[in-house]
């Protein structure tokens, strides 16, 4: 056991969230760094869906509304509330993350006539360039995409962009290919000082790092809930809006349960007042009842015992990697300073692809599989989820990593890709 194997076995004794890996069902022939796409399986998930299933919707049928769906939502949003340190009343479940943006900035929009640009930078999730350019192609509106030369923004070049296109801007806290995390307050108090609106995407952050919505001011956000909080393919997005920021926010989509009363019928539509206004339509009860279960994993874990153990988890790759990796070719872009990144780790090598073919499709029978995933045009990402990645799993990859190299096993693996994750 060479030094590096031992510490990772220190370091692991004394963590005190690897009792949570037990916690998830965690496939034997594999290393699992993929948890910034998709989060493991939790073992209470699947109680939990067994129990809706064959209980609730198997035996109760429509009964499972009055004696538990109806109010899941809400019991749901109260969670989220709790991670991010919000007021559940500021939260909306349900739909997907580019449908709620979609209606949240349309809601803006249509309550502020002298909205005129909508911005987002090209480090943003293609997605939500896709809905912000298209809202402003449909309601003739100018759309502004800041182009940065590499992987990480220029906050002085971002803060003259605000001044010039007033109006509103999307940006991803956590961004997608680096792992960079925004400033979030210096980037609100430019907004509210340039009279604009700022809507934080918080997919690749959430339940990863510790996010005080209080703390950091933020009046706007949307995001996702398969990633770090492990609800599950298709798992149901989130809005969230500030309780005072509320005050004329119209869905544009007036769906039944977005009535104040909708077990009324009536012919008149009357829009709830709370953040049910941003349901359009009857809860997805399978796919929140797993959300429901998996959140309670995180919010018994903290998030700021999370986030300190993602920066204890990136100081012992870096360590790993300064010793052992760097002289193969490998760079790291995601930034050293911990309050500049998110809970993932981005590496670039010239032959990324062929390496990630090898992590997840080992040439030698008997190797574990090591599920990472590629972004173009040569990024390996490593998710270092806090509640079930362990320092013995950073030191394994790091060791396969050197051992494709230097055996020059990528040499076996063609370059046509089927990129999924």
């Amino acid at each position: 056991m060479d030094r590096l194997e031992e510490l990772a076995k220190e370091l692991d004794s004394k963590d005190k969230l690897n009792k949570f890996k037990s916690e998830f069902i965690y496939p034997d022939d594999k290393l699992y760094f993929d948890g910034n796409s998709l989060g493991l399986l939790s073992k209470k998930t699947k109680e939990a869906l067994n129990k809706v299933i064959n209980n609730e919707w198997g035996q109760n049928l429509i009964s499972g509304w009055n004696n538990s769906w109806i109010n899941l939502p809400n019991k749901v949003s109260k969670k989220i509330s709790t991670i991010l340190n919000s007021n559940e009343t500021e939260i909306y479940v349900g739909g997907s993350t580019s449908l709620n943006l979609y209606k949240l900035l349309l809601s803006l929009i249509k309550r502020n006539n002298s909205i005129i640009n909508i911005s987002t930078d090209n480090l943003n999730f293609p997605s939500d360039k896709y809905i912000c350019e298209g809202i402003c192609n449909d309601y003739n509106l100018k759309f502004n995409l800041l182009e940065y030369e590499n992987y990480l923004p220029e906050i002085d070049v971002l803060e003259q962009f605000i001044k010039n296109n007033k109006g509103i801007i999307v940006l991803s806290l956590v961004n997608y290919k680096s792992s960079y995390r925004y400033p979030v307050k210096k980037i609100n108090r430019i907004c509210q000082e340039n009279d604009s609106i700022v809507i934080w995407d918080l997919s690749h952050a959430i339940g990863a790092i510790d996010i005080d919505m209080k703390v950091n001011n933020i009046d706007y956000a949307i995001g996702c809930t398969y990633k770090y909080l492990n609800g599950g393919p298709g798992s149901p997005a989130f809005i969230y809006a500030r309780n005072e920021k509320q005050i004329g926010l119209k869905s544009p989509i007036k769906g039944w349960f977005s009535h104040s009363n909708p077990f009324n019928f009536s012919k008149t539509y009357i829009q709830s007042e709370s953040m049910s206004k941003f349901s359009s339509g009857t809860p997805h009860i399978i796919s929140m009842s797993t959300l429901d279960s998996s959140l309670d994993i995180t919010i018994n874990a903290t998030t700021k015992k999370l986030e300190n153990k993602a920066v204890d988890l990136f100081n012992f790759f870096t360590e790993i990697f300064n010793d052992r990796l760097m002289n193969l070719g490998f760079k790291i872009i995601t930034p050293k300073n911990k309050d500049d990144r998110g809970s993932h780790i981005s590496i670039v090598h010239e032959e990324s692809w062929r390496i990630t073919k090898c992590l997840t499709d080992p040439e030698y029978h008997g190797e574990k599989k090591i599920i990472v995933d590629f972004r173009p045009p040569n990024i390996i990402r490593i998710a270092l989820t806090p509640l079930y990645i362990s320092f013995k799993d950073i030191y394994i990859i790091c060791i396969r990593l050197i051992n494709i190299i230097e055996s020059k096993e990528y040499e076996s693996k063609d370059e046509s890709r089927n990129i999924v994750t």
